[in-house]
Protein backbone atom coordinates (compact mmCIF):
# COMPACT_ATOMS: atom_id res chain seq x y z
CA UNK A 1 0.00 0.00 0.00
CA UNK A 2 2.86 2.39 0.82
CA UNK A 3 4.37 1.75 -2.58
CA UNK A 4 1.17 2.84 -4.38
CA UNK A 5 0.86 5.91 -2.17
CA UNK A 6 4.39 7.07 -3.07
CA UNK A 7 3.85 6.38 -6.78
CA UNK A 8 0.63 8.42 -6.71
CA UNK A 9 2.29 11.24 -4.74
CA UNK A 10 5.25 11.44 -7.15
CA UNK A 11 2.94 11.33 -10.18
CA UNK A 12 0.88 14.19 -8.69
CA UNK A 13 3.98 16.30 -8.08
CA UNK A 14 5.28 15.65 -11.61
CA UNK A 15 1.90 16.58 -13.10
CA UNK A 16 1.73 19.77 -11.00
CA UNK A 17 5.22 20.82 -12.14
CA UNK A 18 4.37 20.05 -15.77
CA UNK A 19 1.11 22.02 -15.58
CA UNK A 20 2.79 25.00 -13.91
CA UNK A 21 5.61 25.14 -16.46
CA UNK A 22 3.46 24.60 -19.55
CA UNK A 23 0.36 26.65 -18.74
CA UNK A 24 1.20 28.52 -15.58
CA UNK A 25 -0.93 29.18 -12.56
CA UNK A 26 -0.50 32.94 -12.26
CA UNK A 27 -2.47 35.34 -14.44
CA UNK A 28 -0.40 37.08 -17.09
CA UNK A 29 -0.62 40.88 -17.11
CA UNK A 30 -1.57 41.49 -20.72
CA UNK A 31 -2.09 45.09 -21.69
CA UNK A 32 -3.84 44.23 -24.94
CA UNK A 33 -6.90 41.97 -24.62
CA UNK A 34 -7.15 41.70 -28.40
CA UNK A 35 -7.62 38.37 -30.11
CA UNK A 36 -5.87 37.29 -33.26
CA UNK A 37 -7.44 38.80 -36.34
CA UNK A 38 -9.13 41.61 -34.45
CA UNK A 39 -8.46 45.06 -35.85
CA UNK A 40 -7.70 48.05 -33.70
CA UNK A 41 -9.19 51.39 -34.62
CA UNK A 42 -6.58 54.13 -34.65
CA UNK A 43 -7.84 57.52 -33.66
CA UNK A 44 -6.03 60.77 -34.18
CA UNK A 45 -4.75 62.20 -30.96
CA UNK A 46 -3.74 65.75 -30.30
CA UNK A 47 -1.26 66.49 -27.57
CA UNK A 48 -1.04 69.95 -26.06
CA UNK A 49 2.18 69.18 -24.21
CA UNK A 50 5.06 66.95 -25.26
CA UNK A 51 8.70 66.73 -24.28
CA UNK A 52 11.74 65.44 -26.18
CA UNK A 53 13.92 63.06 -24.19
CA UNK A 54 17.33 61.64 -25.08
CA UNK A 55 17.43 57.96 -24.19
CA UNK A 56 20.12 56.86 -21.74
CA UNK A 57 21.29 53.31 -21.04
CA UNK A 58 18.69 51.20 -19.26
CA UNK A 59 15.75 53.53 -19.82
CA UNK A 60 12.42 52.17 -20.99
CA UNK A 61 9.15 53.75 -22.01
CA UNK A 62 7.72 52.95 -18.59
CA UNK A 63 10.65 54.40 -16.63
CA UNK A 64 10.63 57.64 -18.64
CA UNK A 65 6.85 58.12 -18.31
CA UNK A 66 7.12 57.54 -14.56
CA UNK A 67 9.92 60.13 -14.34
CA UNK A 68 7.87 62.68 -16.27
CA UNK A 69 4.77 62.17 -14.09
CA UNK A 70 5.42 62.38 -10.36
CA UNK A 71 2.07 60.86 -9.42
CA UNK A 72 2.76 57.58 -11.26
CA UNK A 73 1.19 56.08 -14.35
CA UNK A 74 -1.35 58.56 -15.74
CA UNK A 75 -2.96 56.06 -18.16
CA UNK A 76 -2.90 52.38 -18.94
CA UNK A 77 0.24 51.04 -20.63
CA UNK A 78 -1.46 50.24 -23.96
CA UNK A 79 -2.62 53.85 -24.37
CA UNK A 80 0.84 55.17 -23.50
CA UNK A 81 2.45 52.84 -26.07
CA UNK A 82 -0.04 53.94 -28.74
CA UNK A 83 0.57 57.63 -27.98
CA UNK A 84 4.35 57.10 -28.10
CA UNK A 85 4.12 55.37 -31.47
CA UNK A 86 1.87 58.13 -32.81
CA UNK A 87 4.31 60.86 -31.76
CA UNK A 88 7.38 59.00 -33.04
CA UNK A 89 6.24 57.87 -36.50
CA UNK A 90 5.43 54.29 -35.51
CA UNK A 91 8.65 53.65 -33.56
CA UNK A 92 8.24 50.60 -31.34
CA UNK A 93 8.70 51.45 -27.65
CA UNK A 94 10.46 48.10 -27.17
CA UNK A 95 13.29 49.20 -29.48
CA UNK A 96 14.48 52.50 -28.02
CA UNK A 97 18.03 53.36 -29.07
CA UNK A 98 20.45 54.87 -26.60
CA UNK A 99 21.41 58.44 -27.53
CA UNK A 100 18.33 58.97 -29.74
CA UNK A 101 15.77 61.71 -29.09
CA UNK A 102 12.12 60.64 -28.77
CA UNK A 103 8.97 62.65 -28.14
CA UNK A 104 6.90 61.72 -25.08
CA UNK A 105 3.39 62.96 -24.29
CA UNK A 106 2.76 64.82 -21.05
CA UNK A 107 -0.57 63.84 -19.52
CA UNK A 108 -2.60 66.15 -17.32
CA UNK A 109 -3.81 64.75 -14.03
Amino acid sequence: MKKWFWILAIATVIFAIYYDVSRGTLPVADSSPETAGETVEVTETHFDHTVDVEIEAGQTLLSIVEQLHDEGMPMDMAAIENDFQYLNDGQSPEQLNEGQMYTFPLYES
